[in-house]
């Protein structure tokens, strides 16, 4: 048995070094686009890892986001006294579990389910019909055309996806207070009691969740594609180790920021 948790800790450790590496070649790889004909390259394939990444993921994340603020808003009628005070309650509620914890969680769990599964086997895919050796064999740069576009566009997935995950529950949270609420609210008001509780803080720690995260999903996704060898059901066990990975990875560094910040 700690033979077995030994050779498990050594693959996670050697994991880490090898998305450490791909961080440090994707900064080593910047200084490329400096020039005009790669930097429209890099520009169109990364517009097209953003479309599909985060915007192409906007359906699936309006649906649970609707029904989230339904449940949220559900669970809190049922602790918080139906008064003129509810709306600031509730935006405390609202700010605690959705903005800080379930929204990034939901959304990371969306792309890594989504996105980085498809980068995944498109890497492993290549890797397994030996393309990335025509494309240095055109002189054409493997760093450029997949780990770039999935360097940049994850992490910006990502926030964009925080941020209309966490718009859809505000509105369909609203829509559920004029259903049941006694007493006029306007979404003006709902709305600003909503920012009240924000910090600067916040803010700058659900950036952080969205950077790093996003950064980590699309890094670890190209490793694990990378490392597909000659059996095409390396594939398959490529997308599984890499989800498995991502997911314990993004919810450690969820769970790690919000205790070092908010406890």
């Amino acid at each position: 048995m700690l033979s077995k948790i030994g050779l498990r800790a050594r693959r996670s450790g050697s994991v880490f070094i090898g998305i450490i590496g791909l961080l440090g070649l994707a900064i080593n790889t910047c200084p490329q686009l400096l020039k005009p004909q790669r930097r429209r390259i890099f520009w169109l394939l990364f517009k097209r890892q953003l479309y599909n990444s985060g915007l192409r993921a906007a359906s699936i994340n309006t649906i649970i986001a609707m029904l989230l603020g339904i449940f949220v808003m559900s669970k809190a009628y049922a602790v918080i006294p139906n008064n003129t005070q509810f709306i600031d309650y509730y935006a405390q509620f609202f700010n605690i579990v959705v903005n800080r914890e379930i929204g990034p969680l939901i959304s990371g769990i969306i792309l890594i389910a989504r996105s980085a599964s498809a980068v995944t086997a498109e890497v492993g895919q290549m890797q397994l019909y030996r393309q990335f050796d025509a494309l240095s064999a055109v002189h054409m740069s493997p760093a450029l055309v997949f780990l770039l576009p999935v360097f940049f566009a994850f992490p910006v997935s990502l926030m964009l996806m925080f941020f209309y995950f966490n718009m859809i529950c505000v509105l369909t949270s609203f829509a559920m207070i004029e259903l049941y609420h006694e007493g006029g609210i306007t979404l003006v008001d709902y709305i600003r009691a909503l920012l009240q509780q924000l910090t600067v803080v916040e803010v700058a720690v659900s950036m952080a969740k969205a950077m790093v995260g996003g950064c980590l999903i699309g890094l670890a996704s190209l490793y694990f594609g990378y490392h597909v060898e000659d059996r095409f059901t390396d594939v398959s066990r490529a997308i599984s180790n890499s989800n498995t990975f991502q997911l314990f990875a993004f919810f450690v560094l969820n769970i790690g920021l919000s205790y070092l910040v908010y406890l």
